[in-house]
């Protein structure tokens, strides 16, 4: 009985993480350059589990006018600088901050394809189609953009960022990435896609739910008949 209540509570617990990720993926579907997540539910010895992995698939391109941002139409990702060290986004409504870099939403740095900042200085700035970052009609640097060996190996951070835990070798320079400048990339988040994984869920949680209470409900009769015998 023990063993069952075990395996009961753990399809529970992955079920809630599940639908935990899909309320993610919905909370962000209008977030610029967010990618979504999808779960797996694992059969361990030791009961179940989830894995989730991140769906790199492309967005919706929209034109904004905006001649500092930038959107990825194809493989890859935009690579800043944050305190904790190289990161990546595909969110790439860049601005400038006080000292005159291009930077994220959240303030951190963009890189060139030379690994450093981006410096803009006081001129007129503007991101041209291919990540060619111009200033008064002088080009100074190119966006970098890296590609990713096995996307299981990136986890997100927040502030629609991602952080690479695999092997070095496995992030490589996109030589000529697919960016289209004074645009943003769309969430690929499926709304009406999102609602039906969500429903989804909440059946299989009932489901398993409803099996626990039949466990209790067999253990409290087993109690009380036991109990009966004592009397």
């Amino acid at each position: 009985m023990s063993d069952l209540f075990l395996d009961a509570f753990s399809a529970i617990e992955s079920r809630m993480k599940v639908v935990d990720v899909i309320a993610n993926n919905l909370a962000n579907a209008n977030t610029v350059g967010f990618k979504r997540d999808f779960s797996t539910i694992l059969k361990l010895e030791s009961g179940n589990d989830t894995a989730s992995q991140v769906d790199l698939s492309s967005g919706d391109l929209i034109n904004t006018g905006n001649e500092l941002d930038a959107a990825l139409s194809g493989p890859g990702m935009f690579v800043i600088d944050t305190p904790s060290g190289q990161r990546y986004t595909r969110a790439g409504n860049f601005a400038l901050n006080g000292a005159g870099e291009l930077v994220t939403k959240d303030s951190m740095k963009v890189l060139s394809t030379s690994g450093t900042p981006i410096v803009i200085g006081e001129g007129k700035a503007e991101i041209r189609d291919g990540g060619v970052v111009m200033v008064d009609g002088n080009e100074v640097a190119t966006l970098k953009v890296v590609s990713f060996s096995d996307p299981v190996f990136l986890e997100k951070e927040g502030a629609n960022r991602l952080a690479w835990n695999g092997l070095p070798s496995g992030v490589q320079p996109v030589s000529e990435p697919q960016i289209k400048g004074g645009y943003l990339e769309r969430s690929n988040v499926n709304s009406v896609d999102e609602m039906v994984h969500l429903m989804g869920a909440y059946r299989e949680f009932e489901a398993v739910q409803k099996t626990l209470k039949t466990l209790m409900t067999e253990m409290n009769a087993k109690l009380i008949q036991e109990l009966g015998r004592l009397q």
